[in-house]
């Protein structure tokens, strides 16, 4: 789970419990798990899931019983934030440390619970609606930076905003150590998931670029390899800035020209050499998911559409669709002639067949297969999760029919 050459490496997410670098402790099921050991005690970097705390509690305590000093999140996602439950109930009370947006985010779960268990089963494709419901909090907030010394080492933490409002990473000057939560995940930057709330590119490229700027010789991201080598550490932080900085100057320039969000979504696409990085994938989040997010920043949330603004039901406009076109059965002839050239279009056949008549088999059928084939086109899981989603109601009403 390390590598000094970032161009050419290969993904990994999985590995076995193992010292990564001197004194750190690497913990690798999807999402990276980090304890340091320094002479004072332990720095555990993103205890992680609430399912996993268990195994993660297992591995540090396998690797050594040096005292937990601290832990920190480097943001209140729950693959980063929920695994500290074993350590406490061992009797540990350390020092947990987060952004100070950290706890209003924990908030925000409790009364949307239900919301986001429901888009969580959606995007992982999840047999039932999961998302975490216990939480441990902070005992130690932060605003911009914060300074703490563990024995004689001094770490720094520092705010950032990216995926999250409340991301934040861990600099330790004397090891040259940089742990940067999802600010780096391996793929290209998560900033644009369309079931989430807002992310924040432009903030994101700025924290990529200052990190750049510290020299750091180890790289510890929250998903992914481990980088070591200060100029393969600036090489994975620099591109991953400029991937965004492309796209956000792309949006910038036809915002400001005056371009509808539908022309902009359309027209701006990432750079292509920095699109074939290792660890710019785009294989997780997509791009033009980062440009609608980025539409939603700065444009608010209408599209440029005057009739979306204060809309008919979608289920009014199928109707109308479909007596226009000669009923439904025309819609879905229609749809059956594009699966083979144009699933984007013949998606939008299936969605209008559906809603007008949502009995109609063979509206559901082609709604199945267009989302299937959709599904085996898309290499983003975020819009595989929404596909998938959508391939399965068709079937549920088929199977029901």
């Amino acid at each position: 789970m390390l590598t000094t050459d970032p161009l050419h490496a290969q993904l990994a997410l999985f590995a076995d419990p193992h010292e990564v670098a001197p004194g750190v402790l690497m913990h690798a099921s999807f999402v990276n798990n980090y304890a340091l050991r320094l002479p004072a005690g332990l720095l555990i970097v993103d205890p992680g899931f609430e399912h996993m705390a268990p195994t993660v509690h297992q591995a540090v305590r396998a690797w050594t019983a040096a005292p937990l000093h601290t832990a920190v999140y480097t943001h209140g996602h729950a693959d980063h934030a929920f695994g500290l439950r074993p350590f406490l109930d061992a009797g540990e009370r350390p020092q947990i440390i987060a952004q100070e947006n950290c706890p209003a985010r924990f908030q925000r779960y409790q009364r949307t619970h239900g919301w986001n268990a429901r888009i969580n089963q959606r995007q992982f494709s999840l047999p039932r609606p999961m998302f975490p419901e216990h939480f441990v909090w902070p005992t130690l907030t932060f605003r911009d930076a914060l300074a703490q010394r563990i024995g004689d080492v001094e770490v720094h933490y520092r705010a950032a905003k990216g995926e999250t409002d409340d991301a934040c990473y861990v600099w330790v000057p004397e090891h040259r150590y940089l742990f940067c939560g999802d600010l780096i995940i391996w793929y290209a930057p998560n900033c644009g998931n369309p079931q989430k709330v807002q992310r924040y590119p432009l903030e994101w490229a700025e924290a990529l670029e200052a990190m750049a700027g510290l020299g750091a010789e180890w790289l510890f991201p929250g998903h992914g390899l481990a980088v070591q080598g200060a100029d393969a550490v600036r090489t994975v932080l620099t591109d991953t800035a400029r991937y965004l900085r492309v796209i956000i100057d792309q949006v910038l320039e036809r915002m400001n020209a005056g371009q509808t969000p539908e022309e902009i979504f359309h027209a701006v696409v990432p750079d292509p050499e920095l699109a074939t990085r290792p660890f710019l994938q785009a294989n997780y989040d997509h791009p033009k998911f980062i440009v609608r997010n980025l539409l939603r920043l700065w444009g608010g949330w209408w599209n440029g559409n005057a009739a979306d603004l204060l809309p008919a039901s979608w289920e009014a406009q199928a109707q109308e669709i479909a007596q226009l076109a000669g009923g439904v059965d025309a819609l879905v002839q229609r749809g059956r002639g594009l699966l083979d050239s144009d699933t984007v279009l013949a998606a939008h056949l299936a969605e209008w067949a559906t809603r007008a008549d949502p009995a109609d088999r063979a509206a559901q059928e082609l709604k199945r297969d267009v989302y299937e084939r959709r599904l085996r086109q898309e290499s983003a899981l975020m819009a595989q999760g929404i596909y998938r989603a959508a391939r399965d109601d068709a079937k549920r009403v088929l199977e029901a029919s």
